[in-house]
């Protein structure tokens, strides 16, 4: 009997081991989140990357990356509107895939919404380590932007 309990208390320590993690993982999540949010915050920005950061993407020109990666005027959905009638660009948490317990995958985004079209989504993608207690921001990369563009009219 005893060498049964045995096994199954053996067995069972997995199960343990995933509540124990999945309870980090939420708070891990929404610290996650925090980092990303105040990308927003040019004050404190700085403070959310690692010292070795690697980041293609400058922050404090987000309006340009919407720009560059929008078409020029024509028929393309939530593309015509002014720039003056568009919100500030704002950096966005998307999901967040555990690679490791201290290394993060986050999908985000920079948007951008205007008074009459669509949001304006560039997608951003993040590596995130955790340093000691806290989590920074070691790598960020523009993924490639497709706007929307209309069908052509059918002849009446």
């Amino acid at each position: 009997m005893r060498h049964y309990s045995g096994v199954k208390a053996i067995l069972c320590f997995p199960l343990f081991l995933a509540v124990l993690l999945s309870a980090d993982d939420g708070q891990d999540r929404a610290a996650i989140d925090k980092i990303i949010i105040a990308l927003n915050d040019p004050a404190q920005r700085a403070g959310m990357f690692t010292k070795d950061a690697d980041s293609g993407v400058d922050f404090d020109r987000l309006v340009d990356l919407h720009r560059k990666t929008s078409l020029p005027p024509g028929r393309v959905i939530g593309m015509n509107e002014p720039w003056s009638e568009m919100t500030a660009p704002r950096v966005v948490s998307g999901s967040i895939r555990f690679i490791t317990p201290d290394v993060a995958i986050v999908d985000g985004a920079s948007t951008v919404d205007g008074a009459v079209t669509l949001t304006r989504r560039v997608p951003l993608l993040f590596v995130i380590k955790k340093e000691g207690a806290a989590w920074r921001i070691s790598a960020a990369r523009v993924l490639a932007a497709r706007p929307v563009a209309m069908p052509p009219l059918a002849p009446l």
